[in-house]
């Protein structure tokens, strides 16, 4: 089961969020004398100050229920675990909409709902992720591939395709190389396309060093001819 998150730790507000609230809140309401008192530079370098010790513990708050979770998850292996854990994250990606653990947050879930067959939700999480992380975030491959495989599952072969190419094209890509040309390759099998599936089968059988994916290659390509 996913670990129960402190209901003080998602809802009470952030003590350096209210302590810059009311910060500027004095300032709106002195601003006029403070400007007359010369006191302007100070205030936007108390302002300027504020905002980067509330990022910085925003983001570190944020990280440390996102670690909670994905330890108590590591540790769950029933649906009832699954959906403790769902919830765990979609709570931190609405608590912490603009952190760094929520565009996580979103391929974790993408991953869960893969796993339960949730393939909408899936799409949707992985999605959410891609549109939200960095171009050079090594998670990238991996999220087309999950976002490929749950339109494949559905049948949405061209949507695949295109999900599997843009995983060809990631920075991370080379590390994964055996599985993308695997992946573009049951898609063209699929689309009775055996020239293109037997392509892109050899492709894979080239990269590999994995045993059984060594035999898996093969036995395709010998079905193919």
């Amino acid at each position: 089961m996913a670990a129960k998150l402190d209901k003080h730790e998602l809802n009470e507000p952030d003590k350096l969020q209210l302590f810059f609230l009311s910060m500027r809140a004095f300032a709106e309401k002195h601003l006029t004398r403070i400007y007359a008192g010369g006191g302007i530079f100070i205030l936007i370098a108390l302002l300027a100050g504020g905002w980067y010790l509330y990022r910085v513990n925003y983001q570190t708050s944020a990280g440390k229920i996102y670690n909670q979770i994905f330890d108590a998850a590591a540790k769950a292996g029933s649906p009832a675990g699954d959906m403790a854990t769902i919830k765990g994250y979609k709570d931190l990606i609405s608590r912490y909409p603009r952190s760094r653990a929520a565009v996580t947050a979103h391929y974790r879930l993408g991953n869960l709902h893969l796993g339960r067959r949730e393939y909408d939700a899936a799409i949707s999480a992985y999605q959410d992720f891609l549109r939200d992380t960095s171009a050079e975030s090594d998670l990238m491959t991996l999220a087309y591939n999950g976002l490929g495989a749950s339109q494949e599952a559905k049948n949405d072969l061209n949507k695949a395709l295109e999900s599997y190419d843009m995983a060809m094209k990631t920075r991370a890509a080379p590390s994964f190389e055996a599985l993308n040309y695997s992946n573009i390759a049951r898609i063209y099998e699929a689309k009775k396309d055996p020239v293109k599936a037997a392509e892109f089968y050899r492709k894979a059988l080239d990269k590999t060093t994995d045993p059984l994916m060594n035999l898996y290659l093969k036995r395709k390509l010998a079905i193919l001819g």
